[in-house]
Order: C-alpha cells, then sequence, then structure tokens
C-alpha cells in the first residue's frame, strides 16, 4: 500500500462553519482582501496563489502520465520508512487533537485568554495556599501547646521506671543470695574442675596442630627449595639443549656445503673423462 506524504490541508470551514476557506492560500479570512494575490507559485510560477492551492497541471506531466504504464513498486526498506512516518505523524497529531482547544486558531485562543481572569486564578490558587498554611499553623500551635505537658508526664514515667529497676535488681541480688547454698557450691566447683579439664584437652590438641603445622611448613619449604633447584637445572638443560641445537644446525649447514663441493667435484671429474678421449686423437 502506497501512501502520500504530502501535507494534507484541510480547509477551516468544516472546523470552525463559519467562513469558507479562501482558495488562493487556503486560510480563512475575509474574501475582500488576501495576501496570495501578489504571491508566485513555486509549482506553476503563476502569481496569485499558493504552491498548495495550485491547480494546474502542465501537458508535460500529462504526456508522462498518459506513457507511464507500470506503476512503480517500493522496496520494503522505503515501505517500513513510509509506515513509521505514518505512525509518527497520527502520534503528533493524536496529542494536539486530545488538547481542548485543538480546534480553535490562534486569533480565537489568544481571545479566550485573558490576562485579569489569569491573575484571579493565580490570586484564588495563593489563597487556598495562604489558608492551608494557617490551618496547619494552628494545628501545629495546638500541638505545641499540649508538648509541655506530655514532657511531665514522660519524666514522671521515666522516674518510676528507674524505681521499678532499682526494685528489680534488689529483687533478684536477695534470690541470688538465697539460691546459695553448700550444694549449688560443690556443683559449681565439679563444673569448674571439668571446664578446666575440657580447657587443658583444648590446649594440648592446640598445641599438637601447631607442632604438625611447623612440621609441614618445614617440609613445605624443603620442597620449595627443591622445586627450585630443580628449575635452575632445568634451565641449565634447556640451555645446553640450545647450544646443541645451534651446533647441530652448525653442523648440519657444513654438511650441506660438502655436499655441495662434493657435488660440484663429481660434475668436474664427469667433465674431464668426457674431453680426454677427444684429445687423444690429436696425439
Amino acid at each position: 500500500m502506497e501512501y502520500n506524504f504530502r501535507p494534507q490541508w484541510r480547509p477551516w470551514f468544516f472546523q470552525m462553519r463559519q467562513i469558507p476557506a479562501c482558495a488562493r492560500c487556503g486560510n480563512q479570512h475575509i474574501q475582500t482582501f488576501c495576501f496570495a494575490t501578489s504571491k508566485q507559485c513555486f509549482k506553476c510560477h503563476h502569481i496569485g496563489h499558493y504552491a498548495r492551492m495550485c491547480v494546474f497541471r502542465p501537458n508535460q506531466e500529462i504526456q508522462k502520465c498518459k506513457d507511464v504504464t507500470q506503476t512503480k513498486i517500493k522496496s520494503k526498506s522505503q515501505k517500513d520508512r513510509d509506515s513509521r512516518r505514518i505512525k509518527e505523524y497520527f502520534d503528533s497529531k493524536s496529542l494536539t487533537r486530545s488538547l481542548p482547544f485543538a480546534n480553535l486558531r490562534d486569533s480565537a485562543f489568544k481571545s479566550c485568554l485573558d490576562s485579569n481572569s489569569i491573575l484571579k486564578c493565580e490570586l484564588t490558587c495563593v489563597k487556598q495556599k495562604l489558608s492551608l498554611e494557617q490551618k496547619k499553623g494552628e494545628s501545629q500551635t495546638d500541638e505545641i501547646q499540649t508538648l509541655p505537658e506530655q514532657l511531665l508526664h514522660l519524666q514522671s514515667v521515666s522516674v518510676e521506671n528507674e524505681k521499678l529497676r532499682a526494685d528489680v535488681l534488689r529483687l533478684q541480688d536477695n534470690q541470688k543470695r538465697q539460691s546459695v547454698t553448700v550444694d549449688n557450691c560443690q556443683n559449681h566447683v565439679k563444673r569448674i574442675s571439668e571446664l578446666e579439664l575440657y580447657l587443658q584437652r583444648k590446649i594440648d590438641f592446640i598445641l599438637d596442630i601447631q607442632q604438625k603445622y611447623e612440621e609441614i611448613a618445614t617440609e613445605k619449604r624443603q620442597f620449595f627449595n627443591e622445586n627450585s633447584i630443580l628449575h635452575l637445572k632445568m634451565d641449565d638443560y634447556f640451555k645446553q639443549i640450545g647450544e646443541l641445537s645451534v651446533k647441530l644446525k652448525a653442523s648440519e649447514i657444513e654438511k650441506e656445503q660438502l655436499r655441495s663441493t662434493l657435488n660440484q667435484r663429481t660434475v668436474y671429474q664427469i667433465q674431464n673423462r668426457n674431453f680426454q678421449p677427444q684429445f687423444g686423437y690429436f696425439r
């Protein structure tokens, strides 16, 4: 489906239903005067109307329309672009149409606006805010007046709480003193001795673990030293291997040189053998 993205100008009389739109400029105004009477059209280059209201079609365009038999088919990207543009256009229009003054012109909208009404609205809003603030201030003053009474009540409550805490502590001390007997002391002594034995066992266990840890640490150090020695030996072996590989390459190069010299000598000997019988006839 193909779309036309040229601006669709709607005459104002469809909205206002008072004055019809002008055929020269497309705007709504009094028919006796129009700005487009002295303007030149960008489409047909005639004077007296705007390009958006132009109806003139030259003969070349008519012939082209007659000659064309096939319609141009848009690509997928062009269709996607057109659909995206249509969506954006309708979204923007929906926002403007949702406003209450969308169908009003600028002059009508300006006439609706009145500075006195705006000031009155602002004054009413300010008065409402002031009344709310006064109500809040009155409520806060009432709360402030009740605060001293609440403070006195809290102080009395805190004093009573301290007295009750002191009484509770005294009762607890008395109960502890009354509960302390010979049997309880013996039980506490047994319990203390058991705890001492348990602590001694734990201390011995910790000492054993420390000794084992020290032994493991010494073994670890020995392994680390041995590992470092082995790494040094490995480095020496790698160096020796590198030197041997260099020597092997040098020996291979010498071997190739000897082969080339031997080949040259064999070729020279063969050539000499081939030339010896020819010189024998001259003898």
